[in-house]
């Protein structure tokens, strides 16, 4: 059953087919965001679910990163976030949306995705929005808002 509480980033999961769409969906709910970086970092194809599904494995590492593109804009930008937590879901999504930032500027990934991912465009926009406020808290000497420990 596809989550519908909030809107998160589909552009990705569109681009696989039918069945291995089926298995990222699936993965959204029962893979935590550090099972998929982990499953991305090994590159090791369920070979089982794969054949079961009918799915060629060279769709695993776009099942994945559409799975984790999902997940990471499924999250919420709110004041509980501390800064780390926000910057690791900022990376982790701009990395399985195949800009990551250690190729490109934050400024060019706002740009490119504008249209052709306008809800990670969204997102990102509100994340880091958050962590200029806090980086303003910072500078005057005040304590973070977020200090929740969400175990990223």
């Amino acid at each position: 059953m596809p989550l519908i509480e909030n809107e998160f980033e589909q552009a990705l999961l569109h681009e696989l087919p039918p069945h291995a769409r089926d298995i990222a969906l699936d993965f959204m709910g029962t893979y935590s965001l550090g099972e998929l970086l982990m499953a991305l970092q090994t590159n090791e194809p369920d070979k089982e679910l794969l054949q079961r599904k009918k799915v060629p494995s060279s769709y695993w590492e776009p099942i994945l990163k559409a799975t984790l593109l999902a997940k990471c804009t499924y999250f919420i930008p709110n004041s509980e976030f501390r800064q780390e937590e926000r910057l690791f879901l900022i990376k982790a999504a701009c990395m399985s949306a195949g800009y990551p930032l250690s190729s490109y500027r934050l400024a060019d990934v706002l740009e490119i995705t504008h249209h052709e991912m306008p809800v990670l465009n969204q997102w990102l926009k509100r994340l880091t929005a958050d962590l200029k406020e806090n980086s303003a808290l910072f500078k005057t000497g005040d304590k973070p808002k977020a200090t929740s420990d969400t175990g990223l």
